[in-house]
């Protein structure tokens, strides 16, 4: 048989191994744990890549979105100062005086016109 040293000697074995046995569960449960989080932390970095991306997409259209509608706001006014700048054109082309010689240019043709015109009369009904 064994003796009693023996057996409180194994007894403590036992204890020790039983001890390890739950210190070792314990560190797997962590280790477990610490996967989670681990694994969660990595997912949600992903995601936050993910939503960093698209907002920079999201910026760069905006921008670019900005810079077409300053572009289109540019265009639009200059479009309409070359429209306001025709319109005082024909406008000063509407109300353009007549210069001295053009006048007397004009009252000299009426004058030719009706002495011409009577002229005609005469011939046609005079005779």
């Amino acid at each position: 048989m064994t003796s009693p040293e023996n057996t409180e000697e194994k007894a403590a074995a036992y204890a020790r191994g039983l001890d390890a046995g739950r210190i070792e569960q314990r560190l797997q449960g962590h280790d477990e744990h610490l996967r989670k989080i681990n694994g969660s932390i990595d997912s949600m970095t992903q995601a936050l890549q993910f939503l960093t991306e698209e907002l920079r997409a999201n910026v760069a259209l905006f921008s670019a979105n900005m810079t077409a509608d300053r572009r289109d706001t540019s265009e639009r006014e200059r479009i309409a100062a070359v429209r306001v700048e025709e319109a005082g054109i024909v406008e000063s082309q509407r109300t353009v005086r007549w210069t001295a010689w053009q006048r007397w240019s004009a009252v000299a043709g009426a004058i030719i016109l009706v002495v011409n015109f009577g002229l005609g009369l005469y011939l046609a009904f005079g005779r």
